[in-house]
């Protein structure tokens, strides 16, 4: 893992990870959660000052194999590049990377909010999961 301050001056103050995102059961009334769901706002900006630096591998790799990453520390993790958008009302005026961040922060925020169906057809998503009934929690680090 690459330690912030190890490129505190390459980052210029911005944080690597802007938000995380903890969803699923683990943050549910299921007693003996199988794994976490960690969703990590990677700021992209600071992301590329450190790409390629001892220590930031784990920025590509972590985010190959969830499979993977859950059997070997019970995290399943997604990556959303994180992009501040100054005119978020106006999305005609976004960039290619403002919309890809906005649509995936938007798609990963509606999944966290859904529930499997209750009568085990678990298609979600789908039209009658889309209801808001569940959340995650997010960290500000």
């Amino acid at each position: 893992m690459l330690p912030a301050f190890a490129y505190a001056q390459a980052l210029g103050g911005l944080p690597l990870i802007h938000r995380l995102w903890l969803g699923g059961s683990f943050v549910s009334t299921k007693l003996d959660p199988g794994n976490i769901d960690a969703t990590l706002l990677v700021d992209t900006r600071a992301e590329r000052a450190v790409r390629g630096k001892p220590g930031s591998k784990w920025l590509t790799t972590a985010f190959q194999s969830r499979a993977r990453m859950r059997e070997k520390f019970g995290v399943s993790p997604l990556r959303i590049g994180y992009q501040p958008v100054a005119h978020i009302f106006e999305p005609e005026r976004f960039t290619p990377d403002e919309r890809t961040y906005s649509t995936q922060r938007g798609v990963w925020d509606d999944w966290w909010q859904r529930c499997r169906l209750p009568d085990g057809r678990d298609r979600s998503p789908s039209e009658e999961s889309a209801a808001p009934a569940r959340g995650y929690l997010e960290v500000r680090l």
